[in-house]
């Protein structure tokens, strides 16, 4: 696909045409420059796309035809990452490379040692994770734009997630991850199943305090580890699903 993506919402698409406004319709007419009668792919928020002419293109707004649908493609392990907030950059970091390892929902979680306040700013923040995940879901050319779900506190998010596989990442406990990746990714006979979600816990900058830990484990998650080599919560948040989307989606 060409790299003149923009985002549309699912509901302002009307029969054939669409109007491009807002910060999209500058990119197009203003940073792309793109022409009269070009053609240009548009996705939405459910991860399908189309491709579409510009017909018109005013101050405010770009009128489209849509030209053709392309339906979403489903990847075969749908991934969460459950990750602990970080400071503004690394949490920032974390939102755009998680998008283009095809990640499909992001959660922010408040833990013990979380050092971020976000009281009163979580408006904010939430419009500028989701800013940060569209642009890299342009970028790297995916269908789907990520889900990114209001923060939760650590004992909220083990209550009410229910994905298939639940991974705890520590620094020292549990299988390597790569053996668990490489179990379903194996020879016919020694394979094991994908399964349908995962969902991958990363602590904050200070780690896990020994009682969360103890908890998120007694409560339906599996302790996993990158080996002996202590990493950053982003360069393991980043390690991991990498790790995961090589073996499990490509």
């Amino acid at each position: 696909m060409t790299s003149n993506r923009f985002f549309i919402n699912k509901n302002s698409l009307h029969s054939d045409t669409v109007l491009l406004q807002g910060e999209e319709h500058r990119h197009l007419s203003r940073v792309a420059r793109i022409k009269l009668k070009e053609k240009i792919w548009l996705f939405d928020e459910l991860g399908t796309n189309y491709l579409a002419r510009v017909e018109k293109i005013d101050k405010d707004s770009t009128q489209l035809s849509i030209l053709k649908k392309m339906e979403k493609e489903e990847p075969r392990v749908k991934i969460t990452l459950a990750q602990a907030l970080l400071k503004s950059k690394k949490m920032d970091m974390i939102l755009q490379k998680s998008t283009e390892l095809g990640v499909k929902t992001i959660i922010p979680v408040i833990t013990a040692r979380t050092v971020v306040k976000i009281n009163g700013k979580i408006e904010n923040k939430m419009e500028r994770w989701k800013k940060i995940t569209r642009s890299a879901t342009k970028q790297s050319q995916r269908s789907h734009l990520p889900l990114i779900l209001s923060p939760v506190h650590l004992k909220d998010l083990i209550k009410r997630r229910n994905e298939e596989r639940k991974l705890l990442l520590s620094e020292n406990k549990g299988k390597y991850l790569k053996e668990i990746l490489i179990q379903s990714s194996g020879s016919e006979i020694q394979k094991e199943e994908l399964p349908f979600s995962v969902l991958v816990l990363v602590g904050p900058e200070g780690g896990w305090e020994e009682e969360e830990e103890e908890y998120i484990l007694n409560n339906g998650f599996e302790a996993v580890n990158l080996g002996s080599q202590i990493l950053r919560a982003e360069t393991a948040a980043l390690c991991s699903l990498a790790l995961i989307s090589h073996f499990w989606n490509i």
